[in-house]
């Protein structure tokens, strides 16, 4: 076993210890002694240059030719300090070892020549009273130290410094080349590093133990920078241990190759596609609404980097909701005007501003930012109340499409100039609204709670003029409580759902429970009854069916079972009251309740459980939404034509023109209603062309109006263009006061119309 301790003495040099390498390639070493054969070193001269500062390791290899049972200790002693005390032993066989000697960092420039003294003995090598044989053992070494400034002829580096200039994203190569020079040690290790880190390394880097092989590595610039200069440095490290540490340096390291390069940006060529939806930024509405838009920008190019919009309204009058960067070409931000505008006109310019860095510094922008884009926002009053007048030539709003031919035609013409909203109006309480009835000047509904269809009804009656509340009667827990109709002073509604199955009759003017009467039913959804002059006719039945009440007997006068199908009212005229039930129009005699004909679709295919409203003429026809569009002859009771198509809800009729909303409620047309041959379309149902499902509709004189579940629009009849546009949607009604209603699920709009 070979053990070791660090030993020195004294002398005039600023150290001692042990340790050496490199040198002499002889194998004798230097001992008077003939005894010490036994023991050679490798090298057994040390001859090494250093710099001042640093220290380099020294490997001695010393073989041995002989074995002792003893352990043996070591001293390597040096007198004049030239080596430090770090010395370290280690085994290659069992009769060789390494010892690593590293020279004195403190050595200032100068030439040390002198021995080491290698002892092995018995007991504390310090003393070593008790030496092996041919112990102690001489190792002559020198060593060269230069100046620490002369250090930088050790490597020449091309190039001396780096200046490139470029587009984002390109790689701007660079190639830095080490050639070793003078008086570097035996074995090194090299490393290039970019301290600033803005680029990476495209070869691979390795460590260069050559001394004679020049080192190349190949760099090049990171491509998410932005565009801009950059400066940074190279390092260029020569080091006995890792370079990526480098915590022993060789004198002169690092070598500092400095670099700097420009990016310019690749959007300042870009032009972009700026568009705003709608394309003219000019809005309409009340005190209290906002309305959204949106603003795109779009690029043909794919530059590899989104882009970045800011938009700014040089007044305040609207804000950015979201930005959604849909692809590296195309961004869309959505915008909201202001909610706390006042009644008045406002305008203000939109400064958009197309970037691939942050809008607010846009340090690099697209071709052609900013841009400047137009708001125009004229807010209306809240509220209109304005004087009402009735329309001597216009009848009350009394059922499902107005009347009991349920034409869904008012006889009058209006005027888009004129159109204001009078009022709105929310419960003050969370639930879902009915489809409205008016009469002498006051609207209608039934309100239920949040749990609709089952819930709390109430029947509710508004001042037309105002909106206000005049009356409330609470009808109880219902399954469910169907649309209110209005004749004769008096408010008519259903209620269905097995034996929550009434006829209820209440008073116009206090709400007060005139009368209530038991029916049949089991889950329907029932429209409004149709009221015709003292009678009322409803769907009813267990198994589907029709009934009538009589209001001056106040009661149901009869029943008769039909094909069992929901949500459809009678429509009625002298004589009959009619259905379109399973593929067949049934006209009911008023008189005693029996079915007088029927005239069946020859077309007819099952499309569900839903029946169908017809749609009464003065002519003696009747038009059902069914299987496309149906027109039946009255008088031959036969079906006269009919049209394929996708029809939402029921037709209107007006002036021998049949109005239907065809292609899934998308296109508006009005057909012959004779020959069903269409007369006109339009097609383009929003000034913004964006498609929407239009499922109600009434028709004027002059205008159409239709909706949406969140728009209504004014189509007039001539020019077939959007005339008015209302951004709310639902069930539209007209009073003869010349007020439009929209009823959405939740709250009411009346809009005045003269």
């Amino acid at each position: 076993m070979l053990s070791a301790c660090g030993g020195g003495g004294g002398g005039s040099a600023p150290g001692n210890g042990g340790g050496s390498s490199g040198g002499s390639s002889s194998n004798t070493g230097n001992n008077s002694n003939p005894a010490g054969d036994w023991l050679t070193f490798n090298p057994a001269q040390v001859d090494i240059t250093v710099y001042e500062g640093e220290s380099l390791p020294v490997n001695i290899v010393g073989t041995a030719t002989k074995t002792f049972a003893k352990t043996i200790n070591i001293a390597i002693v040096d007198n004049v300090g030239v080596i430090t005390p770090n010395t370290g032993v280690s085994a290659i066989t069992p009769m060789q070892y390494r010892v690593t000697l590293n020279s004195n960092p403190g050595l200032k420039p100068g030439v040390y020549s002198s021995q080491i003294l290698v002892r092995l003995c018995e007991d504390d090598p310090r003393v070593c009273n008790v030496p092996f044989q041919g112990s102690p053992w001489t190792l002559p070494y020198k060593i060269t130290v230069k100046a620490k400034a002369d250090a930088t002829q050790r490597v020449s580096i091309s190039p001396a410094s780096i200046d490139l200039s470029g587009n984002e994203g390109d790689n701007l190569p660079m190639k830095i080349s080490v050639k070793p020079g003078q008086d570097l040690p035996a074995s090194f290790n090299v490393g290039i590093v970019d301290k600033d880190k803005l680029t990476y390394s495209s070869s691979n880097m390795g460590f260069q133990y050559k001394p004679n092989q020049e080192y190349n590595a190949d760099f090049v610039v990171r491509p998410n920078l932005l565009p801009g200069t950059y400066s940074g440095q190279f390092e260029v490290r020569i080091c006995v241990d890792d370079p990526n540490y480098c915590s022993q340096p060789l004198a002169g390291s690092p070598w500092i190759v400095p670099y700097k390069f420009t990016l310019k940006s690749k959007a300042a060529g870009i032009t972009l596609n700026i568009n705003s939806l709608p394309s003219v930024l000019d809005f309409t509405y009340y005190e209290g609404e906002t309305r959204q838009f949106s603003i795109s920008a779009e690029s043909v190019t794919d530059i590899g980097k989104p882009v970045n919009l800011g938009i700014y309204d040089s007044a305040r009058n609207s804000t950015v909701k979201s930005s959604n960067k849909v692809s590296n070409t195309k961004t869309i931000a959505t915008l909201e005007t202001s909610p706390a505008l006042k009644a008045g006109v406002y305008n203000s310019t939109l400064e958009v501003r197309t970037c691939v860095d942050d809008p607010i510094d846009c340090k690099w922008p697209f071709n052609g930012s900013p841009r400047q884009i137009p708001l125009k926002i004229t807010v209306r009053s809240n509220t209109n109340l304005t004087p009402l007048k009735s329309l001597p030539q216009v009848s009350s709003w009394s059922t499902f499409q107005g009347n009991a031919a349920h034409s869904g035609y008012v006889p009058a013409s209006f005027y888009p100039s004129n159109f204001l909203r009078r009022w709105n109006w929310t419960p003050a309480s969370a639930g879902f609204l009915s489809d409205i009835s008016i009469e002498n000047g006051v609207v209608f509904l039934n309100k239920t709670s949040a749990t609709y269809p089952s819930g709390v009804y109430e029947l509710t009656a508004l001042n037309e003029s105002n909106g206000q509340v005049l009356w409330k009667t609470p009808m109880g827990k219902l399954s469910k409580a169907n649309a209110p109709a209005a004749g004769s002073g008096k408010v008519f509604v259903t209620s269905t759902g097995h034996s929550d199955t009434f006829f209820w009759v209440f008073d116009q003017a206090t709400g007060a429970l005139l009368n209530k009467i038991a029916m049949n039913s089991q889950w329907e959804t029932y429209l409004a009854p149709t009221v015709y002059g003292n009678e009322v006719f409803t769907e009813s039945g267990y198994y589907g069916g029709m009934s009538k009440y009589s209001i001056g007997e106040q009661k149901i006068s009869w029943g008769i079972g039909l094909p069992q199908y929901d949500t459809w009212t009678p429509a009625v005229d002298a004589n009959f009251a009619y259905t379109y039930l399973s593929g067949s129009l049934h006209a009911v005699s008023k008189a005693d309740g029996k079915v007088a004909y029927t005239i069946k679709n020859p077309d007819f295919s099952w499309a569900g459980y839903g029946g169908s409203t017809p749609v009464l003429s003065e002519r003696n026809m009747a038009f059902v939404s069914g299987n496309g569009l149906q027109a039946f002859d009255l008088s031959k009771q036969t079906r006269a034509w009919s049209v394929t198509g996708n029809i939402s809800a029921a037709p209107a009729y007006a002036k021998d023109v049949v109005f239907v909303l065809n292609a899934n409620g998308t296109v508006l047309e009005a057909r012959s209603a004779q020959t069903g041959s269409l007369v006109w379309m339009a097609s383009a149902l929003s000034s913004d062309n964006v498609s929407r499902n239009f499922r109600n509709m009434v028709v004027t004189d002059n205008l159409v109006f239709i909706s949406s579940g969140n728009n209504t629009l004014a189509i007039d009849i001539k020019t077939r263009q959007v005339v008015w546009e209302h951004p709310f949607g639902g069930s539209l009604a007209i009073s003869d006061r010349g007020v439009l209603y929209i009823k959405g699920d939740s709250r009411i709009e009346a809009i005045n119309l003269q």
